[in-house]
């Protein structure tokens, strides 16, 4: 092992390991082994929900959300499950139980990166589907995930994160340049550590890790790539006002062969600014 690995090691220890951070709750870990489960089946899943009913209740108003937009009142875990399907509802339940177990332990600071993640979930899934990846609610759980290792940092590092945080002005270098010079480590391989550590999905792992790595023109947009896109699309935008940075359209042209348009982002965006209330209702009452 080099020096440089022996002390990324030594780093991943002393974070992941620490008093601060909680450890992966008995429920996440069923819901884990479900998801893993080649045999899973509904009924397995309704049964590991119902011993968390706050759980259950998010993904039901979810589910009657203007987010997926049916018609008829989805009252129950099997009828969610039969109408959304078992994967949407399983990633659902996996990507909120991560972030309540994080919102537990955190403060205001967790609450705004909630939303944001939210933001980029949504935005994740609306993308997948309109380049036709494959799993899109895999993605969004991917992207409502891809943020987490600033909560890994803020929780492990209190003083010194919020220190970090209140330098975010014009002229600063960028989060991750800043977190890499006070902790030797930035959010994104932070929250690849987690993942990891956890057992999460590979292309929730894969997401943290990458999210802020450049796009070159022309990579195809899925999986990972695809969260680290929405990512970058919802901090260029203004969903409130409609109005799209520059640096938004310059990516946008660099990806355009694969799907996604500066007019389809146009309209994805606004539909985002449609779900923003439904978000911030189901996501708002994790803390």
């Amino acid at each position: 092992m080099t020096s440089e690995a022996a002390q990324m090691a030594r780093l991943r220890a002393q974070i992941i390991n620490s008093k601060d951070l909680p450890t992966i709750p008995v429920l996440l870990a069923r819901i884990l082994a479900v998801v893993d489960g080649e045999r899973s089946s509904t009924r397995d899943l309704v049964e590991v929900m119902q011993r968390d009913q706050a759980l259950t209740g998010r993904v039901l108003r979810l589910a009657n959300s203007g987010f997926f937009g049916f018609a008829r009142e989805v009252s129950t875990m099997p009828r969610a499950i039969m109408i959304l399907g078992f994967g949407t509802v399983r990633s659902l339940a996996l990507g909120v139980k991560v972030w309540e177990t994080f919102l537990g332990h955190g403060g205001g600071l967790l609450t705004g990166l909630w939303e944001h993640a939210a933001l980029v979930g949504a935005a994740s899934r609306l993308i997948a589907q309109r380049v036709r990846a494959a799993e899109p609610e895999e993605i969004f759980t991917a992207g409502l995930l891809h943020d987490v290792g600033r909560v890994v940092l803020a929780l492990r590092f209190p003083a010194e994160y919020a220190t970090i945080i209140a330098g975010n002005a014009p002229g600063e270098p960028p989060l991750e340049e800043r977190e890499r010079a006070v902790f030797g480590i930035d959010h994104a391989r932070a929250g690849s550590w987690l993942a990891e550590t956890w057992s999460l999905p590979p292309m929730i792992v894969e997401a943290a890790a990458t999210h802020h790595q450049p796009i070159a023109p022309g990579t195809p947009l899925r999986g990972a790539v695809i969260v680290n896109l929405a990512n970058r699309l919802v901090h260029w935008t203004d969903l409130d006002g409609g109005a799209i940075a520059p640096d938004a359209e310059q990516q946008l042209g660099a990806v355009a062969a694969s799907g996604l348009t500066l007019a389809a982002w146009v309209e994805i965006a606004a539909m985002l600014q449609g779900q923003k209330s439904d978000l911030r209702e189901f996501f708002g009452g994790a803390a």
